[in-house]
């Protein structure tokens, strides 16, 4: 895992302290950094920076580093986004002209295009998580609401004087791309932009919250250029790297449908050497539930089942968890942390494919007879008159 300078520990270990802050002969607020701050963004034809974000959830024993360039053009109003960019790191290149989207894999040399692409295709860029997309469009809302408190310290970093705003947002977050979040899990979110006083630009966002306050998020930025050389005319177009990079193939899962026969499976439990087939439980109502660790929906879920294993234990119904992407210690300790009382098996992507699973966490019922009941998002009330029904 990645060091982080003394400074940012410290940062994330004063979470929640506060101290009057003195520039010269006058006090500034917080309000007021976060204006300058926004106008300045606000000012930027063109933003070019280096990108960093590390995200390092002790309590869930997961670490991710995110590395690249980012070039964005605020001048191009009119397009779904109010601006185009260009992403790179080492893996790919992903470009918005305003148009279309695509995106270039460097190691298979395969371009993905996107002819019309939403506003939903763009929310999940990890380029954008608390990046200056996030600030440009979320500043003033936080500069308006009086409800959300904010506090303004200095903070030394290298030797040099930063202005830190912190503020709290309550059961929600900041999306990449400015809006608000809400979540289900009662949690509050602490967040602290550390803005440079002389550019006025931000040099990192950190986040963490009140139930794991050991868990963070730092987006970092550097080398940041305003208003300056734009990447060419031609680097905006797909037809530039078609030459080079051929159209990526797609295999589009469909999710299993109900009335189906449900396809019979062999998979190794996790926590032991045993196996469990589908076809050997013919006799009892099933409840699959595909799921990954870092999935907050995965970790609401887990009370629920937990309460369907207990109402109908004495029943022949069972829970099995089917988890394809995380480690034997991710899910030792996601079940430390949750403590499901069904098991999980591990699948090495057939099953999961095979069923047309894409999104976490996916349920499908099975009936006796092996048949499928019910797929798609947990929903309690449903599959709680589903099981009832199956099992008379």
């Amino acid at each position: 895992m990645r060091h982080l300078p003394t400074i940012l520990i410290f940062l994330l270990t004063t979470a929640f302290i506060a101290r009057p802050v003195y520039e010269g002969k006058s006090y500034k607020t917080a309000s007021e950094v976060l204006q300058k701050l926004s106008d300045k963004i606000n000012s930027c034809r063109t933003i070019s920076y280096n990108y960093y974000r590390s995200i390092n959830y002790f309590s869930e024993n997961y670490h991710n580093e995110t590395t690249g360039t980012t070039f964005l053009d605020f001048q191009s109003t009119e397009t779904i986004l109010g601006f185009k960019y260009q992403l790179e790191n080492e893996q790919s290149r992903m470009i918005y002209n305003g148009a279309e989207s695509f995106y270039l894999n460097k190691k298979d040399k395969t371009i993905k295009i996107n002819y019309k692409p939403k506003l939903s295709d763009f929310t999940s860029l990890s380029f954008f998580v608390n990046s200056i997309v996030t600030l440009k469009k979320a500043l003033p809302v936080l500069i308006e609401d009086k409800e959300i408190v904010k506090t303004l310290t200095d903070t030394t970093i290298d030797n040099k004087s930063f202005h830190m705003v912190s503020f709290v947002l309550h059961n929600k977050t900041m999306s990449g791309l400015g809006t608000f979040s809400a979540i289900t899990l009662k949690r509050d979110f602490l967040y602290k932009i550390i803005v440079d006083k002389e550019a006025f630009l931000p040099l990192h966002v950190i986040q963490t919250n009140n139930v794991e306050p050991k868990d963070y998020m730092i987006t970092s930025f550097s080398n940041i250029t305003s208003n300056g050389n734009s990447p060419s005319e031609v680097s905006w177009y797909y037809s530039t790297y078609t030459k080079d990079y051929k159209p990526a193939s797609e295999k589009t899962l469909v999710l299993i449908k109900q009335n189906t026969v449900a396809p019979d499976w062999r998979l190794p439990y996790v926590d032991n050497n045993d196996s469990i087939t589908l076809s050997n439980l013919k006799d009892k109502v099933i409840l699959l539930e595909f799921w990954i660790k870092n999935c907050g929906y995965c970790v609401a879920a887990v009370p629920k089942l937990n309460s369907l294993m207990e109402k109908y234990k004495t029943k022949k119904f069972q829970i099995i968890g089917i988890n394809t992407y995380d480690t034997k210690e991710d899910i030792d300790n996601f079940y430390q942390r949750t403590n499901p009382i069904f098991k999980t098996a591990f699948d090495n992507m057939k099953v999961t494919h095979d069923y047309g699973v894409q999104a976490f966490p996916t349920v499908v019922l099975i009936d006796k007879k092996g048949v499928v009941l019910y797929s798609g998002n947990y929903d309690q009330e449903q599959l709680d008159k589903l099981i009832k029904n199956a099992l008379k």
